[in-house]
C-alpha cells in the first residue's frame, strides 16, 4: 500500500530547501566581494622575480636563479622552490625573520640532498606565516643541463679550392643562434682531428662561412687538400655550449658538416685501356688552367703532354707493352698524378691484376659530406668511382704495388694487366687462357663475384699468387656504384685458409718439394710483419713454405684441385726484391711458376 506525504511535511521540506538555497546565494556574494577586495588590495608579495634560466654545470653561465620580491610588511616567511607538480624540491628560506621591503635569494639548482635538480620547470613558492598567505611565482624557471646539438643541414659547396673558383664554404645549420653562434674547422685526415680555423658569425644568423684559410688572423694561408669538418658551435637560452665532445668523431655530429678543400684532381678508369685508344679523367681543377703529361710508371720520359681547362681529359693509352701509367697534372705549385692501367694488343700468359677493389674501399676521399675518410670497414660502404687520395696515389700504392711492378719490368717480364673490378665487369671475359694470375699487391677486399671467379679459376687449373697480408680476406658487395662490407673481420681467405698476421722476424724454409727456395740457404728476412697460417684449405697439398715457427707457414705454396695458390705473406716482400738477391730469385721462381 503506497504512502502518501502529509501536507505539514512538505511544506517542512520546501522551507528547508529554500533555507539551503538562500545561504549559498549569500555564502557566493561574500565571496564575490572578498575577492574584489582582495584583486583591489595591495599583494602581500610583490615584485616577485626569478631569472628564466638555470644550468647549475659549473661553467659560469646561468649556474644560479636571482630571486627577489618585496613584503609590505615584516613577517615570518618560507621561500621554497617547487616543481611543476607543487612539490618542494628546496626551501631556500624557512620562517625566516624578515623585514619589509625587497628581499634577494639565490638558487644553485641543486635540490634539498645536494644533486642538481632534474632538467624541467619550476616555481618560487613563498609564503607569509603571521598573515596565513602564500604566493606561487606565475614564472617559471627552466632548469636545462643538456648542451646544444645543432644539425648541420648541409656545407655548400662540398669541395672547395683557396685561391681557385669555388673558394668559400657556406654552412647551414639548425639550433640557437640568439648568442653569435662560432665556426670551429677540424681537419680529419690527420691521426687526430685539429682544430685549424675558426670564425665568428652574426647573432641570429643560422650560417656560417669559411674561406679555405687556415691560422691565426694576421698569418693564415690556404689550407691543405683534405678532409674537413665544420663544426657550428651555439649556446642556448641557458647558456649552454655545444655540441660537445670536440674534438669531432667519426659518427658523433649530426647531419652533413663535412667539406674537402681540393686544387686538382683526376678521377680515371677502374679497367684497363686498350692502347692506342682513348682513356678519360674527370678532372677537377676548379676553374684553373693544368698542364698534363702521361708518363710510364718508373719513368721520367713524358710520352704525351698537353695543357687544358676541361672538365674531363682525354688522352690516347700509350701502345707498346701492357703495364700501368700515370696522368700527371700541374696547375701553378699544385700537383696531382694518379695511375691507370693499360692493356697491349698482343696477349701474354701471365695475368697481372691490380686491386682496385682495395684501392676504393680505402680509398680517404669523403663523398658522403660527414667530414671523415670513407673507408671499409670503418663506414658500412663507400662510393666506388672516386679520385684518389690528395695526391692522385691510391692508399698503399707506392709500398705495395709499385715495387712489384717495377720489379717486373727490371726484369723484362711481359704481363697482361687488368683490374680485380674488370675481372668480372660488363663484357669480361673468363681468365682461363691465362697459366697464372698475379695480383700486384695484396687483394684484402674483393668483390663476391671475383671470388667466385677466382675460386673456379684455381679449380679449373689455374694458379694465383700475392705478396704481402691479409690477401682475399675481405669479401665485399659491389651494387649500384657502392663497395658494401660484409660484418666482421674474417680470419679465413678465400681459398679457406686460416691465418693470422703477426709480428715479424727471420723465416726458415719449412719444406720444398719443388725448388721454390732453392739458393736461399734454408733462411729469409728478416721482415717487418708477416701473416701465418694456422690451418690450410681442406684437401690442400703443401708444395713449399717458410714460418717463423714449425707448422705455420708465412709463405706457403700449396695445390688446391687442379690448381696452386702461392701466398706470400710477408709485407715488405716485393720492395726486398731490389735489395735482396734471395728475394729476387724467389721472386723469378714463383714468376716461373705462375707462367707453366
Amino acid at each position: 500500500m503506497a504512502t502518501v506525504a502529509s501536507p505539514v511535511a512538505l511544506r517542512n521540506g520546501s522551507i528547508v530547501t529554500r533555507l539551503v538555497f538562500a545561504l549559498l546565494v549569500m555564502a557566493s556574494v561574500a565571496a564575490f566581494f572578498l575577492t574584489t577586495r582582495l584583486k583591489r588590495s595591495t599583494p602581500v608579495v610583490q615584485q616577485l622575480k626569478s631569472s628564466r634560466y638555470l644550468s647549475p654545470n659549473g661553467d659560469g653561465r646561468h649556474d644560479s636563479s636571482e630571486i627577489s620580491f618585496r613584503i609590505k610588511q615584516a613577517d615570518e616567511v618560507t621561500v621554497t622552490i617547487v616543481n611543476a607538480d607543487g612539490d618542494e624540491v628546496r626551501a631556500l628560506a624557512r620562517d625566516r625573520d624578515l623585514s619589509k621591503g625587497r628581499h634577494s635569494f639565490r638558487w644553485n639548482g641543486r635540490a634539498s640532498d645536494g644533486a642538481v635538480a632534474a632538467d624541467g620547470e619550476y616555481r618560487v613558492k613563498v609564503g607569509l606565516r603571521h598573515q596565513g598567505r602564500s604566493v606561487t611565482s606565475p614564472r617559471r624557471i627552466f632548469v636545462d643541463t643538456v648542451p646544444p646539438t645543432p644539425i648541420v643541414r648541409y656545407v655548400s659547396p662540398d669541395a672547395i679550392s683557396p685561391g681557385g673558383a669555388g673558394d668559400r664554404a657556406r654552412l647551414r645549420f639548425d639550433g640557437p643562434a640568439r648568442v653569435a653562434p662560432r665556426l670551429l674547422v677540424y681537419r680529419t685526415d690527420t691521426p687526430r682531428p685539429r682544430l685549424v680555423a675558426r670564425r665568428s658569425g652574426r647573432p641570429g644568423s643560422h650560417e656560417l662561412h669559411w674561406d679555405g684559410l687556415v691560422g691565426a688572423a694576421g698569418d693564415r694561408s690556404p689550407a691543405a687538400a683534405g678532409n674537413y669538418v665544420m663544426v657550428a658551435r651555439v649556446q642556448d637560452a641557458a647558456g649552454n655550449v655545444g655540441p660537445r665532445g670536440l674534438p669531432p668523431a667519426r659518427g658523433r655530429l649530426p647531419g652533413h658538416p663535412g667539406v674537402r678543400v681540393e686544387y686538382l684532381s683526376a678521377r680515371g678508369p677502374l679497367e684497363p685501356v686498350s692502347s692506342g685508344r682513348q682513356a678519360s679523367f674527370a678532372v677537377a681543377a676548379h676553374g684553373r688552367r693544368y698542364r698534363w703529361r702521361v708518363r710510364r710508371l718508373g719513368s721520367s720520359n713524358a710520352l704525351d703532354r698537353g695543357s687544358s681547362r676541361a672538365s674531363t681529359l682525354r688522352v690516347t693509352a700509350p701502345r707498346g707493352r701492357s703495364g700501368v701509367f700515370l696522368l700527371g697534372l700541374r696547375a701553378g705549385r699544385h700537383d696531382y698524378e694518379t695511375p691507370f692501367a693499360v692493356q697491349a694488343k698482343r696477349r701474354r700468359h701471365v695475368l697481372v691484376v691490380l686491386p682496385a677493389t682495395g684501392w676504393q674501399a680505402r680509398n680517404p676521399i669523403d663523398s658522403d659530406s660527414d667530414g671523415f675518410a670513407d673507408t671499409l670497414p670503418e663506414q658500412q660502404r663507400v662510393t666506388l668511382r672516386r679520385p684518389f687520395g690528395t695526391t692522385g696515389f691510391p692508399p698503399g700504392f707506392a709500398a705495395r704495388e709499385v715495387p712489384l711492378l717495377l720489379f717486373l719490368d727490371s726484369e723484362g717480364l711481359r704481363y697482361d694487366i687488368t683490374t680485380d673490378l674488370a675481372l668480372t665487369g660488363r663484357g669480361a671475359r673468363p681468365p682461363v687462357r691465362y697459366g697464372g694470375m698475379l695480383f700486384a699487391g695484396p687483394p684484402r677486399f674483393f668483390t663476391l663475384e671475383a671470388g667466385r671467379l677466382v675460386k673456379s679459376y684455381v679449380d679449373a687449373g689455374g694458379r694465383v699468387a700475392w705478396a704481402g697480408t691479409g690477401g682475399l680476406t675481405q669479401p665485399v658487395e659491389l651494387q649500384n656504384g657502392t663497395l658494401t662490407a660484409a660484418p666482421g673481420r674474417r680470419r679465413r681467405n678465400l681459398f679457406g685458409e686460416v691465418v693470422q698476421r703477426g709480428p715479424g722476424g727471420p723465416l726458415t724454409v719449412l719444406g720444398d718439394r719443388i725448388g721454390f727456395f732453392a739458393g736461399s740457404g734454408g733462411a729469409l728476412g728478416p721482415f717487418p710483419a708477416v701473416e701465418s697460417a694456422d690451418r690450410l684449405p681442406a684437401g690442400a697439398a703443401l708444395l713449399a713454405s717458410a714460418g717463423g715457427e714449425s707448422e705455420r707457414p708465412a709463405v706457403a705454396v700449396y695445390r688446391l684441385g687442379k690448381g696452386v695458390v702461392a701466398r706470400v705473406g710477408v709485407d715488405g716482400f716485393s720492395r726486398e726484391a731490389r735489395s735482396s738477391p734471395t728475394v729476387a730469385r724467389i721472386m723469378r721462381r714463383l714468376w716461373t711458376l705462375l707462367s707453366r
